[in-house]
């Protein structure tokens, strides 16, 4: 039972809802010519109908429960195999799915690093799925990578306005990806906390930048390893960015 009150927990505050004659005409149209094809009884379909209805569904979010990225998630919390597990505020951000696996909600509001700080610029949206696996982190099944400019390599730096222009275009990753992380820390991959000289990795979520209304400035969140714990911190665009100052990206 508690898994399908889970189940039912999720559609309603993720997916959204669909009105019962819409979903039964979909239904009725899919099933002509093809009774024998589905394994479902019809009322089966009903008593899933009803359930649609009585939380108030669309066809639209029909729509996109059909292409949620992660079915098999949820029928992992109806076998028990995964659970959900909301946290205070963070309960439309995140859902854990098993030890090694969350769903972000990229589209959620973005914590505010600082006070008197705004939303600039956030590209996230939709729910997408965080995995660690043994050769490093994946999103939506694309590795993340740590990028550095050209212009960051071999002792050298650029200011951080350069490396946005830079970053144009590029998937990076954004800030509701880093705060995933840092409520879940199990994931983060053990090589993010030095690079290769050994020194301390400032790993920055260009997909979120922060307007700060006292000096007009804008700010990019980073992740960084210290004393035994993660932790997040902003810097200013107009500082200098080297060769330990790394942009998360989803590799193509």
């Amino acid at each position: 039972m508690r898994f399908a009150i889970a189940l039912n927990w999720l559609i309603k505050s993720h997916v959204g809802a669909v009105a019962k004659a819409k979903l039964k005409q979909h239904w009725h149209m899919c099933q002509k010519g093809k009774e024998d094809m589905s394994s479902y009884t019809e009322g089966q379909t009903h008593q899933l109908m009803d359930r649609f209805e009585a939380e108030g569904f669309t066809p639209a979010h029909i729509t996109k429960l059909g292409q949620f990225g992660n079915l098999a998630g949820i029928k992992s919390i109806l076998d028990g195999m995964a659970k959900i597990e909301p946290v205070g505020e963070d309960a439309t951000r995140t859902i854990t799915i098993n030890d090694t696996t969350v769903a972000v909600n990229l589209g959620s509001t973005p914590k505010l690093p600082f006070d008197g700080a705004r939303i600039e610029q956030h590209i996230g949206e939709g729910w997408s799925i965080i995995e660690k696996r043994k050769d490093g982190l994946y999103v939506d099944g694309h590795k993340v990578i740590l990028h550095l400019s050209k212009r960051q390599k071999n002792g050298k730096w650029l200011k951080g306005h350069e490396l946005r222009k830079e970053l144009t275009g590029k998937p990076v990753l954004d800030a509701n990806i880093l705060d995933a992380l840092l409520a879940n820390p199990h994931l983060v991959p053990e090589d993010w906390k030095k690079d290769e000289n050994g020194n301390t990795c400032y790993i920055f979520f260009w997909g979120t930048i922060y307007h700060r209304d006292s000096s007009g400035g804008l700010y990019v969140r980073y992740l960084y390893f210290d004393d035994g714990e993660w932790y997040s911190y902003d810097r200013w665009l107009g500082g200098d960015w080297g060769g330990d100052d790394p942009a998360a990206l989803r590799a193509s």
